[in-house]
């Protein structure tokens, strides 16, 4: 008898740090309000940096940022400033805003440690693109 309640009380003193490590992992989300995000600024290329953008022979800007995505290892990024922020989402909705003015709304991705990008704020999960007024 003394021996089950010896093992039920190290049971309960071992699973306590673990319910409260799942806890702690359950309530910070990668997705909670505190990464929510409205940028505004233009949709551009990562290849292009913050510069202007000169289109290709025979294509508009639009479609210049499209080909840079698409066949030229390029991201989507959108330029606000002096701040360029990556953009991860559908590559349809964002191809249809390249070169636009937009708000863009999402929660910011945390960036791993190793990463040289130093020029980029971070990276934006977008869950809505809307073109601004300029």
């Amino acid at each position: 008898m003394k021996r089950a309640a010896i093992y039920a009380g190290l049971l309960a003193v071992l699973i306590s740090p673990l319910a409260a490590l799942t806890t702690a992992a359950a309530q910070s989300s990668p997705n909670s309000d505190t990464n929510a995000v409205n940028v505004s600024g233009r949709v551009s290329c990562s290849r292009f940096g913050r510069g202007s953008i000169t289109a290709r022979k025979g294509m508009s800007v639009a479609q210049t940022i499209w080909y840079c995505a698409t066949f030229q290892g390029g991201q989507y990024t959108l330029v606000s400033g002096n701040r360029i922020y990556a953009l991860s989402g559908d590559p349809k909705q964002l191809a249809k805003m390249a070169g636009q003015t937009v708000t863009v709304a999402g929660h910011m991705v945390p960036v791993p440690a190793d990463t040289a990008a130093v020029a980029f704020m971070g990276t934006v999960s977008v869950t809505e693109v809307v073109p601004s007024k300029e």
